[in-house]
C-alpha cells in the first residue's frame, strides 16, 4: 500500500471527527477542501490501518477484513456510539 499523503491523511481524519461531532460546517470545510476520488481513498486507507492494527490487539489476532467485518456488523446492530448494547448498558 502507498504511503499515505499527510495532507489527506489529515482531511480523512479530520472529516471523521466533524462527522462524529455533527460539526456540518467542517464537514463542509473538508468536503471541499479535497478532492472526493482521493479524500475516499484515503479514508479507506485509513480503515485498513486501523482494523490491521486493532487486528493485532486483540486475541486471537485478526486480519484487517476480519476486523472490518466486525466493524461492518457493529454498525448494523442498534446501540450506543461505544458499542453497547441498547440503552447504554455494556
Amino acid at each position: 500500500m502507498d504511503p499515505l499523503d499527510p495532507e489527506l491523511l489529515d482531511a480523512a481524519l479530520g472529516l471523521a471527527l466533524a462527522t462524529g461531532n455533527g460539526d456540518k460546517e467542517a464537514v463542509e470545510v473538508f468536503l471541499h477542501a479535497s478532492e472526493p476520488a482521493d479524500l475516499a481513498v484515503a479514508g479507506a486507507q485509513v480503515i485498513w490501518r486501523m482494523a490491521a492494527a486493532l487486528g493485532r490487539l486483540v486475541e486471537p489476532r485478526r486480519s484487517a477484513p476480519q476486523m472490518i467485518h466486525v466493524f461492518a456488523q457493529a454498525l448494523r446492530e442498534r446501540g450506543d456510539e461505544f458499542g453497547g448494547a441498547p440503552g447504554g448498558a455494556s
